[in-house]
């Protein structure tokens, strides 16, 4: 009798100290220190391990999260969630090793679609199928409108918006204005295989490609300027592309363009393209060897529209347009703009096509972000008042980001 209850006191000691490392746990508290509320605030979490499957919870409420990538001393996870005004949030994040591995709807989304690279001859990519890859070393061979990528290139998006842009010469950013709040990118275009009369030129169900490009800056793209003028990243001796992650809450695209050749320097820079769920803003962070004098973004001209700054004494401020800027019609609004920091601020400049922000990387790095707001969005942003008050509560979220704390 004596071994029996001895045994069963063993049993329960080593069920309780598995337990205790089945469900290990800790808090953290997440505040919105701006006066708005803030929807699908966009955080990071710096966690030792992830050996074991978890779940971030705010009470009964369990919260989206995405492992988004490895960090020196932990892993790296994004997570989003809705806040009041000056609310502040306790969040449980509870290890289990008995858990499934959560599944979360995706929020955003990336893609890059392509013909194979031995259909080439006669100056087109052949075939009547795109298959989306993960990364690709780009044909040196590729040049506009030649049908080997769908719509042209990669692109990223959230519910409220897609982007695009040229994986080629042109090297410049488009918008797909959306006019449902849905993912759409995987079925555009799908069709479009000889690069004429391309479907997402006309309204679709979901929207349209509703952005004039041409040779400017089209949203957020970049160059450099050169004695004056703005050189696009248009000759290189070769291009790298990469999908980084694909969801659910965060898509981000890289993209390394070896000896860039400026028509002084050449030089090796890499642009990481991200976006986070419930966003319109896309950012773009930019590495580039040696010491160059200047990176510039910033917008394309179009007559007729309003053109701003944003003001404040912090560091985050924008340039923007609204008004009749989209391919729809005559009538139809759009707001666009870049945001980037004061400190890196060179000048502003501008030529006949683009607005321009010229700013000094620091060792070599430099980031800014953009955005797009289409008046035909489901619940989106209407008119010039409705757009100002969407840029600065950006603005204020930027240079007053959500808190962690780790209690």
């Amino acid at each position: 009798m004596k071994t029996i209850t001895a045994k069963i006191i063993i049993l329960l000691v080593v069920f309780l100290v598995s337990g205790y490392a089945q469900h290990k746990s800790f808090t953290v508290r997440v505040k919105n220190p701006n006066e708005f509320a803030v929807k699908d605030g966009y955080f990071t979490l710096r966690l030792e391990s992830v050996q074991d499957n978890f779940i971030i919870a705010e009470g009964d409420n369990y919260l989206p999260y995405q492992i988004t990538s490895a960090e020196s001393g932990g892993i790296c996870v994004g997570v989003t969630a809705d806040f009041k005004p000056n609310e502040e949030k306790t969040l449980v994040i509870t290890y289990d090793s008995g858990l499934r591995k959560a599944k979360f709807k995706s929020r955003t989304y990336a893609e890059l679609a392509m013909k194979p690279v031995d259909s080439y001859y006669e100056g087109k990519f052949r075939g009547n199928t795109f298959f989306n890859v993960t990364d690709i070393k780009v044909p040196a061979v590729h040049t506009d409108h030649d049908a080997l990528f769908k719509y042209e290139g990669p692109g990223w998006e959230s519910e409220k918006v897609g982007y695009r842009f040229y994986l080629d010469w042109r090297n410049a950013i488009d918008i797909f204005g959306k006019k449902k709040d849905q993912l759409i990118l995987a079925g555009v275009g799908v069709h479009d295989t000889v690069a004429q009369d391309d479907s997402y030129h006309s309204m679709q169900e979901w929207g349209m490609d509703i952005f004039k490009v041409g040779n400017s800056l089209g949203i957020g793209s970049f160059g450099m300027m050169v004695d004056g003028k703005v050189v696009m990243v248009s000759k290189t001796e070769s291009i790298y592309f990469e999908i980084k992650e694909n969801g659910p809450l965060k898509s981000e695209i890289k993209t390394t363009y070896f000896e860039w050749n400026t028509g002084k320097q050449n030089f090796n820079l890499e642009s990481r393209l991200s976006i986070t769920a419930g966003s319109r803003m896309t950012k773009n962070e930019i590495n580039i060897s040696g010491d160059p004098q200047n990176i510039v973004t910033g917008l394309a001209k179009f007559p007729g529209t309003y053109f701003f700054k944003g003001d404040g004494k912090e560091e985050w401020s924008y340039i923007a347009l609204y008004g009749n800027q989209t391919l729809v019609s005559e009538n139809d609004k759009l707001g666009i703009a870049v945001f980037f920091r004061k400190s890196k601020l060179i000048e502003f400049a501008e030529d006949s096509l683009s607005y321009i922000v010229k700013l000094k990387p620091e060792k070599g790095k430099i980031d800014y972000y953009f955005c797009a707001a289409w008046e035909q969005e489901q619940n989106g942003i209407k008119n010039l008042d409705e757009f100002k008050n969407y840029l600065n509560e950006t603005q204020s979220l930027l240079n007053n980001p959500l808190i962690v704390v780790r209690n």
